[in-house]
């Protein structure tokens, strides 16, 4: 048995401490108070996203049930369309705008003939829903001869429910903005479709004409589509390559296809115009100058490429077909406010317009719509210039036409055969059909007078 001293007693009955001189209790407490600080802000933030996930979604649930009204009043509306409730459908308008009223009353009618004399279903559907707290935007669909058609709608939304309202053009969406190669178009969400459809269009046919012509270096095109229902489709007089669109979704529009053969072809139109102006270095011909029909032929040519449609431009079509595309570049760039058809000549290379290997059709029957334009104008120099005067008998047929004032007949160009005066001139035998509906068929001569087809009977 060992002795054993004071201090060593009072060792063993003081807690044991580790070398920091912290017990394991204070440690555990310590730990505790330091977890607890980092689990509160988390918990705060757990119970503020709960708070925060309940409010979105009664909001979601408050715009569901704004929303199922809206559906429901418009499907009403278009109920009373169907069923012919001319006093039920004019309950769901309103506005202080007694024009707009009428306008409504004038909608009415027209669909209930519509529904008589034509093919319309009113299907109701809602294509496109917009709330924005007490206005909203609807697109609803018809269907018309079998295609989709959309309208677009708005609506109030008063103290006894949601009402058709005029148009709010301020309501088209916010604006955005698509760049394409040499391209920017700027335009409203309602509109989005449209946009990449007119940006696939433009640049396609900027890259097809100047494949032919000459483009020279464009500037970047700008394209504003605007819901504005009396803006006409053209470009700005501030800003020449700054093109104006109408957005179809102003009125009535095809659902499916948002650039329209309609809206294209206009389109087509414009830009056509204005690359063959730049092709032809701005040029503006002299009326009645054979420049005056070249040009506009060389820009339906150009339509006709752009929409795929016929455009009956047989001259053009034929030069490009057996002198290449760039014939028709060449032909602009060559021409001048008073260029006669001999230009052709230089085009094809051809010794005389006898040899130029193209199709006359469409520059004769402008010819001879041209008589009765200048006719009815009095102009008496250029018509007999139409004409091959220097033959006595021809000379006297032309001044017997020009008395006797314009026919008013359409006069079309069928089919035109080369031939071989007695007198070794060449000459055109055209076939007309004369008319509209065409009634009767005659035959026109054209005899080349210094290298000009000139009228001969």
């Amino acid at each position: 048995m060992s002795l054993r001293l004071d201090w060593e007693i009072e060792s063993e009955q003081q807690p044991v401490r580790q070398a920091s001189g912290e017990d394991p209790e204070s440690r555990r407490r310590r730990r505790r108070r330091r977890l607890i600080i980092l689990l509160l802000p988390l918990l705060l933030l757990v119970m503020v996203g709960v708070v925060v996930g309940l409010i979105a979604l009664r909001l979601r649930q408050i715009d569901a049930q704004v929303a199922h009204v809206l559906q429901d009043t418009v499907d009403a509306e278009v109920a009373t369309l169907r069923i012919g409730d001319e006093q039920a459908y004019l309950n769901f308008q309103r506005s202080a705008d007694n024009a707009w009223l009428t306008a409504q009353q004038d909608a009415f009618s027209n669909y209930q003939a519509l529904k008589i004399d034509g093919d319309i279903q009113l299907t109701g559907q809602i294509v496109d829903t917009v709330v924005d707290g007490t206005r909203a935007r609807v697109q609803v669909q018809e269907i018309i001869d079998g295609a989709p058609y959309v309208r677009t709608w708005f609506y109030w939304r008063y103290d006894d429910g949601w009402r058709h309202v005029p148009p709010d053009y301020t309501f088209w969406g916010d604006v955005q903005t698509l760049d394409g190669n040499g391209l920017t178009i700027r335009y409203q969400e309602v509109d989005a479709a449209l946009a990449t459809a007119l940006r696939d269009a433009i640049t396609g046919w900027v890259q097809t004409a100047c494949g032919s012509i000459n483009c020279g270096n464009l500037p970047t095109i700008r394209v504003d589509i605007l819901p504005d229902p009396g803006l006409e489709n053209g470009w700005a007089a501030e800003d020449i390559w700054q093109l104006k669109v109408r957005s179809p979704y102003v009125e009535l529009a095809r659902m499916d296809t948002p650039l329209d053969f309609s809206l294209r072809f206009e389109l087509a139109n414009i830009m056509a115009e204005r690359l063959a102006l730049v092709a032809s270095n701005s040029l503006q011909p002299t009326y009645p100058a054979d420049a005056f029909y070249l040009r506009a032929s060389a820009v339906s040519w150009l339509v006709g490429k752009f929409a795929s449609v016929n455009t009956n431009t047989f001259l053009m079509s034929s030069l490009a077909q057996n002198y290449g595309d760039q014939a028709v570049g060449t032909l602009l760039s060559a021409m001048q406010p008073d260029s006669s058809i001999a230009l052709l000549n230089n085009v094809t290379g051809a010794a005389s317009l006898a040899q130029a290997n193209v199709d006359w059709r469409d520059f004769l029957t402008w010819r001879l719509a041209l008589e009765d334009e200048l006719i009815q104008r009095g102009d008496e120099s250029n018509f007999l210039a139409l004409y091959a005067t220097n033959d006595e008998a021809v000379r006297t047929q032309a001044y017997a036409r020009y008395n006797a004032g314009p026919t008013g007949e359409s006069k079309v160009v069928v089919a035109v055969t080369p031939e071989t005066a007695p007198d070794g001139t060449p000459q055109l035998r055209a076939q007309i059909e004369a008319g509209n509906p065409p009634e009767q068929r005659d035959e026109v001569l054209f005899r080349l007078v210094n290298e000009n087809w000139l009228r001969a009977n």
